[in-house]
């Protein structure tokens, strides 16, 4: 199984999971994810629950990431 399958499977699993199972796998990582030098901001945190929302409403569908990419390079090359 690639990464990249692997992460959404892992995406979806998380979508789905009970709260048990997303504190377990938090427990397992929780290291990991602290020495993360990456962090969010609360705005950025509330744009991203918001599209999850409507992505779980129906309201929005997922796009390709070759999809999302190529569409930065054309708006790169037309700027």
């Amino acid at each position: 199984m690639t990464i990249k399958a692997r992460r959404e499977e892992l995406m979806i699993y998380l979508t789905d999971a009970t709260d048990k199972r997303v504190n377990a796998l938090y427990a397992l990582l929780e290291e990991e994810i602290k020495d993360n030098s990456f962090t969010l901001t609360s705005g950025h945190l509330d744009i991203l629950e918001a599209r999850r929302a409507d992505y779980l409403a129906g309201k929005s569908k997922p796009q390709p990431w070759q999809e999302v990419h190529a569409r930065i390079r054309n708006k790169r090359k037309n700027a």
